[in-house]
């Protein structure tokens, strides 16, 4: 856009402007209301933490030439040269974007991970009244929510975002003022295209690819491929040996390059986490105290034993799903369905490994 310019280097993201434009923000380094010349999205170390963030903010914005007393101002510990930048039209939306600590309203705080936060500057290229630009500011936060949704599936239900993230929306002065900015205006809608579409991609930027593959979704649940081999292992009748193990890791890698398989894990991740809001059908009762007369988890199960190991996994299902061994034991603690179909992975696994051997 004409009135401003972005640099990026290690350091931070600045956007500067041309004369002085309005703001709304949520950043820490802010009035929450006022008019800037720059922003800034600096770039600090994981695990950051410092005394007085005011005085160190200032500190930072000195060493990048720019007033403080002028200056909206981010932290981030994400890669500031990987941000995303989006323009749909007079509207530009920056990204930055890490998920280490993902948040949902169910989440406890031990639950919580390592550091992370999506921060979002959106520039509006047309003067606004305050009333649309703290509209714009909702619905820019509604965007950035459904970007981290696709993105991130959370410990404890579906996530719109992390514990620390800040948005801010700006939009230069003028006397002819627009009064709404919401989705039912052409401009709210770009505003909201623009938003998601950054944060998506800083997303992938940062390594969280919206079709990663399943087996890095397990990962990100604290459950290893090895996990499953061991379960495998703990219920097997004879000695076992390192080949073994090596036979069993081959059969689950290639089972979840299965579409069907990976779209039965997934669809047990997804259930399991409407579950622990309490959202799911009122047919289905007490969901969340996984009653026995709900047997689609065993179902799921069954369908990628088989997918795996044919009929006579069945018969291993039936073993690994009642024993729980291993990692089998803590999923079971959890969730409602991860347990089942991960007990049918490891009995199709099983199964496969052996009759081939």
């Amino acid at each position: 856009m004409e009135f401003f310019h972005v640099i990026k280097d290690e350091r931070a993201v600045v956007l500067e402007f041309e004369n002085p434009v309005k703001y709304v923000s949520s950043a820490f380094y802010s009035d929450g209301v006022g008019e800037v010349r720059w922003v800034a999205n600096i770039r600090v170390e994981k695990g950051w933490s410092h005394d007085d963030p005011w005085g160190y903010v200032e500190e930072r914005l000195h060493e990048l030439g720019l007033e403080p007393e002028d200056t909206l101002a981010f932290l981030t510990a994400a890669d500031v040269e990987q941000a995303a930048i989006v323009q749909k039209g007079d509207v530009f939306a920056v990204a930055t974007a890490g998920f280490g600590n993902a948040y949902c309203s169910k989440t406890k705080e031990h639950d919580l991970g390592g550091p992370g936060t999506v921060n979002v500057i959106a520039v509006v290229g047309r003067p606004l009244t305050t009333r649309s630009l703290v509209e714009a500011l909702t619905w820019a936060v509604e965007a950035k929510c459904h970007g981290v949704l696709r993105i991130v599936l959370g410990n404890e239900g579906p996530c719109l975002g992390t514990t620390t993230d800040s948005v801010a929306v700006l939009c230069p002065q003028g006397d002819e003022l627009d009064s709404f900015c919401g989705p039912a205006t052409e401009l709210g809608r770009r505003l909201m295209s623009a938003v998601e579409e950054a944060v998506v991609t800083a997303g992938e930027r940062a390594g969280y690819s919206p079709t990663r593959s399943i087996k890095t979704i397990l990962e990100e649940e604290g459950i290893e491929l090895n996990d499953l081999v061991e379960a495998g292992r703990e219920l097997f009748v004879g000695e076992w040996k390192e080949e073994h193990a090596s036979r069993v890791l081959e059969e689950l890698e290639r089972g979840l390059e299965n579409p069907n398989v990976a779209l039965a894990v997934f669809t047990a991740l997804l259930i399991d986490r409407f579950v622990r809001l309490g959202t799911y059908p009122e047919e289905c009762g007490e969901l969340r105290e996984d009653p026995g007369w709900v047997y689609f988890d065993e179902v799921l199960g069954q369908f990628v034993a088989m997918e795996l190991g044919g009929y006579g996994a069945l018969f291993n299902f039936k073993r690994y799903d009642e024993e729980k061994p291993g990692i089998l034991k803590e999923v079971d603690e959890r969730w409602v369905m991860l347990d089942d179909v991960l007990a049918g992975l490891v009995a199709g696994a099983m199964t496969a490994a052996f009759r081939r051997g």
